[in-house]
């Protein structure tokens, strides 16, 4: 890779340990930051390796201290994830009616017609959970919006559903780290916290999941 694509990918992979650092050399336009690394996460497959839970985490925690306001965070980072999600969707959206059109040199013929159907039984079955709780699995995250607007998937549907998951998302990872990020041992063991309060989150969600596919197998 080229060094100066490596410094900014390696600068952005560590956007949320730099984040106290960050804060006092930008103060309050912290927050235009924070927008924008959600949104570009949520709303181009490209970007999964930006930092998610662990930036609204570490956001979470210099709040603990005063720095910035833990209530405009909340809302900052669910209408991120609101706006790059229906971004996401809007692009599959795109594509598929650009395959629907059969150009001769279009990127969408390589999309085989069997995994969009593959695809869209899937929705139709565990759509409401894969929408609310795929932000929770970092590629899932990125690609369940933009393959529901590819298969066809309702708009007004996909934004009730994803609402509700935002809303989980952002206010649990917050206020996590604002309730627990300033303890030594979650400083010290951030990686931990956060696979375990993922795993803890995740399990009403797999629970019912596996529930569904007992019933239909």
């Amino acid at each position: 890779m080229n060094p100066a694509l490596l410094s900014v990918h390696s600068s952005l992979h560590s956007f949320d340990s730099n984040l106290h650092h960050l804060m006092t050399l930008y103060g309050r336009q912290i927050y235009i930051l924070l927008f924008l690394i959600i949104f570009a996460k949520t709303a181009y497959i490209i970007f999964t390796f930006l930092p998610g839970d662990a930036t609204l985490f570490a956001s979470g925690t210099i709040a603990a201290i005063g720095q910035i306001d833990v209530r405009i965070l909340a809302v900052l980072f669910i209408v991120s994830t609101l706006a790059g999600d229906a971004h996401n969707f809007l692009l599959g959206h795109l594509l598929k009616k650009a395959k629907l059109k059969q150009r001769r040199f279009s990127i969408t013929r390589l999309i085989p017609d069997r995994s969009l159907v593959k695809a869209s039984q899937f929705l139709a079955k565990y759509g409401k959970l894969s929408i609310m709780f795929s932000r929770f699995i970092p590629l899932l995250s990125a690609t369940v919006p933009f393959v529901s607007g590819l298969t066809g998937y309702r708009f007004k549907q996909f934004f009730l559903y994803n609402l509700a998951g935002a809303i989980i998302w952002s206010l649990l990872w917050v206020f996590a780290g604002y309730g627990l990020g300033n303890i030594s041992w979650v400083a010290n063991h951030l990686s931990i916290t956060l696979i375990l309060i993922t795993v803890a989150t995740l399990l009403p969600a797999i629970s019912a999941f596996v529930v569904k596919i007992v019933k239909h197998t």
